[in-house]
């Protein structure tokens, strides 16, 4: 379990139950499409972790059939087939879909009103026009940033291949009846905006866009601006590769294939990748999650790679009659086939390393159990040093799955930021003064891996040392094996 992940767990819990209002204060600042979702999982299989993560599982599964539909409308089966097996062996894709997180289902929504919009623009089909206008509208309500992206891709493929029907647009919305409607649209956006303002949610949402935590500051900053994309999507990190690079390198080959070509094909699927790609490039905020809707671009373009120099071969060999050269065909195309099953081999191993050394087991439910068995409601329990596998959060979210009447201000956690994006600073007279003032009963602290908080020289070790050098602290039990055990203190 990761952070981002608890906020769709409580949040799938709230709207399962129905407690809306609950919901919207605590738990909105990500739109409600997977939140719904899961809480229909949950009302089918049971609040679990697994049942939320299986929602994710799914939208990863039906996005293969849309990579599919889009890669053999635009080329052909083959090219679909290739496509779909490159995009499923992207490790990256193999992590999002096995975690509680958006980019499933936002990859699936966005290839939807994109496989639409390129249909409208080839066949003028009313209906598909209205599909893609739905699944704009439902992206929007997975991820925001779909209401910059995809009206951006839409305008500008409108601008290149239906000029004509842009303009007249443009005139209508000049009438008066159009004209009204968009004024009216504007001032509930103004309306929107200002009622946001007044909550503080705007701030929030505009600190995470243009600044996050110090620890992704730092991040944001590793690579050059212009090529961060570029290298963050194939090496996140030492052994972490969202897209392998043998793979990727088809896909750039691919893509420059498209830009050699300039097929109407090649140049809506160099549309799609370069309006992600530079979107995402002017926010300050980076990570490669973010660009993971430009990964069916890669693949398809590294199928399309793929098959192109097949052809290429196949003909050569037809026009040619020589041994040598039939041979020499024959090797190149054996060569050929050979580095691409080396890169889906190399990318499943990267994967399955991933996914493997992200296998960490904290044994969150037995201390949330454990603490919740002596808590009475007056009480509290208290997470120190938060991080991303282990906070407030997540204890909320498990003594909430057993009590539907959990009272929220029953957890808490000190320090307020997550001690492995922020640099800490704990003050042991400052914890012991808030416990006595929030009446705490047990102080949950994760042994981390052993390893230092965020800039700093602290680990769980010191912090360990220092409540029991307070003497108000008592330790009353431990739960998992190290190095990723929890610590349950109680407090006098």
């Amino acid at each position: 379990m990761v952070w981002d992940e608890v906020t769709h767990f409580t949040g799938g819990l709230l709207l399962s139950r129905g407690q809306i209002g609950i919901w919207v204060t605590t738990n909105s600042l990500y739109p409600p499409v997977y939140d719904i979702f899961t809480a229909l999982y949950y009302l089918v299989v049971g609040p679990s972790v697994f049942a939320a993560r299986l929602v994710s599982v799914t939208f990863s599964a039906l996005s293969l059939f849309v990579i599919y539909e889009i890669a053999k409308d635009l080329y052909n089966k083959k090219t679909a087939l290739l496509s779909v097996l490159f995009f499923s062996v992207m490790p990256g894709i193999v992590w999002l879909s096995r975690l509680a997180m958006i980019e499933t289902m936002l990859i699936l929504v966005f290839c939807l009103s994109m496989l639409f919009f390129f249909r409208w623009l080839r066949g003028n089909k009313e209906k598909d026009r209205a599909l893609c206008i739905a699944a704009f509208v439902i992206g929007v309500a997975v991820k925001y940033q779909t209401l910059v992206l995809v009206p951006i891709i839409m305008l500008l493929g409108m601008y290149f291949w239906k000029r004509d029907y842009l303009k007249a647009q443009l005139k209508s919305c000049l009438k008066p009846p159009r004209l009204a409607i968009i004024v009216a649209a504007i001032a509930a956006v103004a309306v929107a905006i200002y009622a946001l303002w007044e909550s503080g949610v705007l701030n929030v949402l505009l600190f995470a866009i243009s600044e996050g935590t110090a620890q992704k500051a730092i991040y944001s900053a590793r690579y050059p601006i212009p090529i961060f994309y570029l290298v963050d999507m194939t090496w996140f990190g030492n052994l972490t590769h969202p897209i392998s690079l043998l793979l990727y390198l088809i896909g750039l080959g691919g893509l420059a294939l498209m830009v050699y070509r300039r097929k109407h094909e090649d140049k809506f699927m160099l549309l799609w990748f370069l309006v992600v790609y530079i979107v995402f490039t002017l926010i300050p905020n980076r990570d490669w999650r973010y660009v993971t809707i430009a990964f069916p671009v890669l693949a398809i373009a590294a199928a399309t790679a793929l098959t192109a120099a097949l052809e290429k071969i196949i003909r050569f060999e037809q026009k040619t009659n020589g041994f040598a050269k039939k041979w020499g065909s024959k090797i190149a195309a054996v060569l050929l086939i050979a580095f691409a099953l080396t890169g889906v081999f190399y990318s499943y191993t990267d994967a399955y390393t991933w996914v493997s050394e992200d296998r960490i087991v904290v044994p969150i439910d037995q201390a949330t159990v454990f603490a919740s068995q002596n808590l009475n409601s007056k009480q509290s329990v208290v997470v120190a040093c938060p991080l991303n596998l282990f906070n407030e959060y997540m204890i909320r979210f498990y003594l909430s799955a057993k009590n539907p009447n959990q009272n929220y201000n029953q957890t808490w956690q000190y320090p307020k930021e997550a001690v492995d994006a922020y640099t800490p600073d704990f003050n042991a007279t400052e914890f012991s003064s808030l416990c006595k003032q929030n009446t705490a009963k047990y102080i949950l602290l994760y042994e981390y891996g052993g390893l230092q908080y965020f800039n700093s020289t602290q680990t769980a070790q010191t912090v360990y040392n220092t409540l029991n050098e307070t003497g108000r602290f008592t330790l009353q039990a431990t739960f998992g094996t190290q190095p990723n055990r929890v610590f349950v203190f109680s407090f006098t």
